[in-house]
């Protein structure tokens, strides 16, 4: 009989543990703003302005020079859970989007 208890309890504890984890990854706050992130990103295209770009995405999490020369500004987005790299959004000199590199 304390065996089959013991058991209950055991389980009741693995689900709680993993109940927590997924609440962590999925349910935080910055999970939300990377699926938002990754969503909107579809909607961004060559050519468009930074101004379009800033009410489509938002104030980027980080800003950097380009990889391609110190003119051209990126704008940096969050990734969601477990992705290899970010959300980049490269402007030109005009400050239009000329490319646009997704999440991996």
């Amino acid at each position: 009989m304390n065996y089959k208890r013991n058991r209950i309890i055991v389980l009741i504890i693995l689900l709680a543990i993993l109940a927590f984890f997924f609440g962590i990854i999925f349910l935080h706050p910055k999970a939300f703003k990377a699926r938002n992130n990754v969503e909107n990103s579809k909607k961004i295209i060559v050519g468009m302005k930074k101004a379009e770009v800033l009410k489509i995405m938002g104030v980027p999490d980080a800003k950097r020079l380009s990889f391609e020369n110190s003119i051209d500004s990126m704008y940096y987005y969050e990734p969601p859970f477990a992705a290899s790299e970010g959300i980049y959004i490269q402007f030109d000199s005009v400050e239009k989007v000329n490319k646009i590199f997704p999440f991996e």
